[in-house]
């Protein structure tokens, strides 16, 4: 649904969070056994644009698909979201369930660690603070000329004497051997985009740490 609005991208983001909140408290009424709702996608993000749906992630053990779609259609009945349409808000919803710590949703969980925002949440206590890190392992890239090419974006290389620092120095990660690399979390999306780009599917793991390894 389109809108005419006057504000910046930033006072939209700031009507668009509380709009995402008020239909997880609408959604909290009508199902129960929800763990987290995680706001993530464009919105997240901050690149969205007017037809941008609201994406939410809907943390639960429970197959609640048929009672997601009925509340998702029933918000759209509510004086609250005619108050929102008002505001000229009227983005769709779009959700999604499971357990994001299954290996179902391992790369949405990557992303959501990155830019998500956690909308609510069940208290638990505060573990010790870790650091997350994903293990790229890069096997078989062929031919060799794609190899060299892939190594040297990656690692960098050096030509007359200078060196020419690669996407390893860019996003703090480490080589930890041939063809695998340690990255920081928050660059893991930015390395797996730049593999896909040249049609290379790694093998990745996910790792903590209690210190900073770089």
């Amino acid at each position: 649904m389109k809108r005419e609005l006057k504000k910046t991208k930033t006072e939209e983001l700031n009507e668009l969070i509380p709009y995402a909140i008020d239909f997880t408290s609408y959604l909290l009424l009508k199902i129960s056994g929800i763990d987290r709702v995680i706001l993530h996608g464009s919105v997240a993000r901050n690149d969205y644009d007017s037809d941008s749906d609201v994406d939410l992630f809907i943390d639960t053990p429970k197959d609640i698909n048929k009672l997601l779609i009925k509340t998702i259609d029933n918000y759209y009945k509510t004086n609250k979201f005619n108050e929102w349409e008002l505001k000229g808000f009227s983005n769709s919803i779009s959700a999604i369930f499971g357990k994001l710590d299954s290996k179902d949703w391992q790369d949405l969980k990557r992303s959501i660690m990155n830019t998500g925002i956690i909308l609510y949440a069940k208290y638990k206590s505060q573990p010790k603070k870790t650091n997350q890190y994903t293990l790229f392992n890069l096997e078989n890239i062929k031919p060799e000329k794609k190899r060299v090419l892939v190594y040297r974006k990656l690692f960098g290389f050096s030509q007359n004497k200078k060196f020419y620092p690669g996407l390893i120095n860019k996003y703090n990660a480490i080589k930890v051997g041939k063809g695998t690399i340690l990255v920081p979390i928050e660059h893991t999306n930015d390395l797996k985009k730049y593999l896909q780009s040249k049609n290379i599917s790694p093998k990745l793991y996910d790792l903590w740490s209690d210190e900073k390894l770089n």
